[in-house]
């Protein structure tokens, strides 16, 4: 069995897919939603980037500052780890903490969505060749 590419460059082609992009703004609402923190979205894949990224950033910032706990919690829960974090502040030297975070945040949510979609075709594949027998 393979698994679905998940590279950077993979990322980037998989955030061209309007369906994925909006699955993915969801996916961010809804976990930055269980901190309370507030992202709004209108769907539009087309603006999702624009969107999206300076609320996040804003959230990002906040939660860095008010709460080590819960800024530990809050990546736990998105699934980042120290090691990412570092790759991408030497991706992005140019950007502050906030902002390759919020970057960071942005493509593992998309990965979820990627490696969730690819499952679910795989299992819709496999539950059509049942029916063909």
């Amino acid at each position: 069995m393979s698994y679905p590419a998940t590279s950077r460059t993979d990322l980037q082609e998989a955030s061209r897919k309007n369906e994925l992009i909006v699955e993915t703004g969801r996916q961010i609402q809804k976990d930055f939603g269980e901190f309370g923190l507030d992202i709004s979205f209108s769907g539009n894949a087309e603006f999702f980037y624009d969107e999206l990224f300076d609320q996040m950033k804003d959230h990002v910032a906040n939660i860095i500052t008010d709460s080590l706990d819960r800024f530990m919690h809050f990546l736990y829960r998105i699934d980042i780890s120290e090691q990412q974090i570092m790759m991408y502040e030497r991706e992005m030297p140019e950007n502050n903490y906030s902002e390759v975070l919020t970057e960071l945040i942005i493509h593992r949510e998309l990965k979820k969505v990627i490696t969730r979609d690819y499952f679910r075709t795989q299992t819709n594949n496999n539950d059509k060749k049942q029916l063909d027998f």
